[in-house]
């Protein structure tokens, strides 16, 4: 499971673990079938609360024709335990996530796989604890994360990434520098293990194929650095530097002293410890 926030390298990450014949997903750009998530949320709505809806019902579903389904209908269950009725129904429906993927993997590899996916904190939450997942906690220095985020917004022509019209550089730092303190805290307080292992936007661009060995190392199959960066028109639609070299301390240029100024003040320590200049 990759844990990371928007802009962050997720996508080369995820290009470089598609380098691997046993690491599936659906390897089509931007990377985003999100199967593991798509079955958390339908163990959500199995254990959750009805509510009164027009569109899914009792009667709706005796029908059997509604477009949309809801949770159980009703309020009261007492043949089943609606909480170990949603672990239970997280666990099965994966299981068989799981294998239909390696029914067809494994006809042309054989061995064993994994799976990969960009996840929600509440989706990994769940499946570490009932699957056991493996996760990778990605990092990009926030500041130049908020300029590759301006940045795409303007490639593309759209606001995106939590950017909301009444958004100000100012603004959507202070919004950044709470949302990512946590996270930064926890990576640089957690050790790499089995379970886990962290890795920084900037190494993979300037130690790119030592941090893909230490990642092959980690998960127990060869991935390939320039596999992952062979493909320039993936390049070409997510980049927003000329570069991979020049995507990195982008801030120092263009972001405002007082934007900068809202980052070392909030962020200084967590930036510190984890190797970035304040």
């Amino acid at each position: 499971m990759v844990r990371t926030f928007g802009r962050t390298g997720s996508t080369l990450l995820m290009q470089i673990l598609g380098s691997s014949d046993h690491i599936l997903f659906e390897k089509e750009y931007p990377f985003e079938h999100r199967y593991l998530t798509y079955v958390y949320n339908m163990a959500r709505l199995v254990g959750g609360s009805p509510r009164a809806d027009d569109v899914w019902n009792n009667d709706t579903l005796f029908e059997c024709r509604a477009p949309h389904v809801g949770s159980l209908p009703y309020g009261v269950t007492n043949a089943i335990d609606k909480e170990k009725l949603a672990q239970y129904t997280f666990v099965s429906m994966w299981e068989q996530f799981s294998k239909s993927m390696l029914e067809t993997a494994r006809a042309e590899h054989g061995g064993e796989y994994f799976y990969a996916e960009k996840v929600p904190a509440e989706c990994a939450d769940y499946a570490n604890e009932y699957l056991k997942g493996r996760n990778i906690f990605l990092l990009r220095d926030p500041r130049d994360e908020m300029v590759s985020i301006k940045s795409f917004n303007e490639k593309r022509g759209f606001s995106s990434f939590g950017w909301t019209d009444k958004d100000t550089d100012i603004s959507y730092a202070k919004k950044m520098c709470k949302n990512r303190r946590f996270f930064m805290q926890h990576m640089y307080k957690a050790q790499d293990s089995k379970r886990r292992i962290n890795i920084r936007y900037e190494d993979l661009i300037s130690k790119g194929q030592q941090e893909v060995e230490r990642l092959s190392d980690w998960a127990g199959v060869e991935m390939s650095f320039d596999k992952a960066m062979s493909n320039n028109e993936i390049r070409n639609r997510h980049m927003t530097s000329k570069d991979s070299a020049s995507s990195v301390e982008r801030w120092r240029s263009e972001l405002s002293d007082e934007v900068q100024g809202i980052f070392s003040r909030e962020l200084g320590e967590e930036l510190t410890n984890l190797g970035y200049a304040v």
